[in-house]
């Protein structure tokens, strides 16, 4: 363990932090190495620069690999503005960002596209296209999941969807028919207690529902207000999305601020590994949550030394190791995240693009897709969905 000072700037001065990081000797028990890495584009827009983001990922019961990704088509010049109210709510465009009012989507073609693979990523078939117009450059994608029954679970954020009557909160959908239609939107709470936006549904072992996100109380009126008071929070559901439990609070430091992006992996003695996007601080936090009854106990947040690189991607392998899966590198963790290593092929490390999804095939090979480029403007740059597959091995 190391200590370290760190100074963070809140636009108001600044203040001092004394942190012990976690895992910052980057040594773990059992070493693992990455082979055979190969990295293949999926996707590409009909029109080029392409506009394809913010991807999800998953395995269904009969073997096929599905993804999901958000696309804009339509001209680069001379769009529409949505209107101020609207924008003012949703603090929108991002006023920092150069160009910023190419961030409002508005006169574009905006759709949610779902593909399915028979061969482990090799050949795709799209499954699905659902246009919206909003905007924003995402609603949904990254929070999709399937039961072993084959029914796909999505989390949406209403408040995203501002042109339709959804809740303006986060809810939940299902689909029977593989992403072709989806059920009714569900608020996950009573809007009057919480609000909530979801980043993460996964499945458990046992067949319960995971949804990672956060929380807030109502009252806040734009996005940059409620951003000051969102909690990180799960809540889960044993009855297939019927009802859901209250949000469990996993953030305990006061005079850090986090984000809503969390990603979790449930470890084998039913614990959650939980790794937190913390921007004032530019590196993750993690928290480890200890099986109780039907429930967990988190234990106190505290820092790594992995960079700040998106939205954390969390994978439980086989083999035993927790992958972080993200631009700056692929680390794992083989003792609870006690301590993390990345994970190199020859030496050298492996890296994903922005914002993955991943998932390990049947035949142990670790699949990662993402989408080249960042949180762009329409048009910056010429964004594609790729994918990196390989498999890990243990060193002797």
């Amino acid at each position: 363990m190391l200590q370290l000072k760190m100074v963070c700037s809140l636009g108001l001065g600044a203040w001092f932090l004394t942190f012990t990081t976690a895992g910052i000797t980057e040594s773990t028990a059992v070493q693992f190495v990455a082979t055979a890495p190969t990295i293949k584009r999926v996707y590409h827009s009909p029109q080029t620069p392409g506009y394809t983001c913010w991807t999800g990922c998953w395995l269904m019961p009969d073997g096929r690999l599905m993804t999901s990704f958000h696309q804009a088509i339509g001209p680069l010049e001379g769009r529409p503005h949505t209107r101020q109210d609207i924008l003012g709510k949703l603090s929108w465009p991002p006023q920092g960002k150069p160009e910023y009012l190419k961030y409002d989507m508005a006169g574009l073609c905006m759709s949610a596209l779902h593909l399915a693979s028979n061969n482990g990523g090799k050949t795709w078939q799209r499954m699905s296209i659902e246009h919206a117009a909003t905007p924003m450059n995402g609603w949904t994608c990254q929070a999709e999941s399937v039961t072993a029954e084959g029914v796909i679970y999505r989390a949406v954020f209403g408040l995203y969807l501002p042109f339709y009557d959804v809740p303006q909160t986060a809810y939940w959908q299902r689909s029977t028919d593989g992403s072709r239609t989806w059920s009714s939107p569900q608020a996950f709470f009573d809007e009057t207690r919480w609000l909530a936006r979801a980043k993460r549904l996964r499945v458990l072992r046992n067949g319960r529902l995971l949804v990672s996100g956060a929380v807030w109380k109502p009252g806040p009126h734009t996005r940059h207000d409620w951003a000051s008071h969102l909690q990180p929070a799960l809540w889960f559901s044993d009855d297939q999305g019927q009802s859901w439990s209250d949000p469990l609070m996993i953030w305990n430091e006061d005079n850090i601020r986090p984000s809503e992006e969390l990603d979790f992996a449930e470890l084998p003695n039913g614990d959650l590994l939980v790794v937190i996007r913390v921007d004032a601080t530019r590196c993750r936090w993690q928290t480890l949550l200890r099986k109780h009854h039907d429930t967990w106990q988190p234990e106190p947040v505290r820092p790594l030394w992995i960079p700040h690189s998106g939205m954390p991607d969390l994978l439980a392998t086989r083999e035993g190791p927790v992958l972080h899966l993200a631009t700056d590198g692929i680390a794992f963790t083989n003792d609870g995240g006690q301590n993390w290593k990345y994970l190199k092929n020859q030496g050298e490390i492996i890296r994903t693009g922005y914002y993955p999804s991943s998932v390990q095939l049947p035949d142990g090979r670790i699949f990662s897709i993402y989408h080249v480029g960042g949180d762009n403007y329409y048009g910056q740059v010429d964004q594609s969905i790729e994918s990196i597959t390989f498999k890990i091995k243990k060193t002797e």
